[in-house]
């Protein structure tokens, strides 16, 4: 590690290198972030949306928000496990009626 940090420090054309690689990176990661923050706000505006056109109550604080999701997830993980347990089921029995 120290011999890269020395032939970076001792010479420049090296150390220009490493600078623009690292500011690079740097912009990448900050546009990624950028773009996870919109559709992060974009989703939750839809879900607004979605409850105002629905007519059903808008949450009024985050746990709220956060608490509608646990269940609307445990919801799906439920109905999920139901329909592969039963499909699950179902290919079993076609191969046990083959043999």
């Amino acid at each position: 590690m120290e011999t890269i940090i020395d032939q970076l420090t001792g010479n420049p054309v090296y150390l220009a290198v490493a600078v623009v690689l690292a500011l690079i990176i740097l912009f990448g990661v900050i546009k990624k972030l950028i773009k996870l923050v919109i559709i992060g706000a974009a989703i939750f505006v839809l879900y607004i949306a979605y409850m105002v056109w629905t007519g059903k109550e808008i949450p009024k604080s985050l746990h709220d928000v956060q608490q509608t999701i646990q269940d609307t997830v445990e919801k799906g993980k439920e109905k999920g496990g139901q329909i592969l347990e039963k499909k699950v089921g179902e290919k079993i029995d076609q191969v046990f009626d083959k043999e």
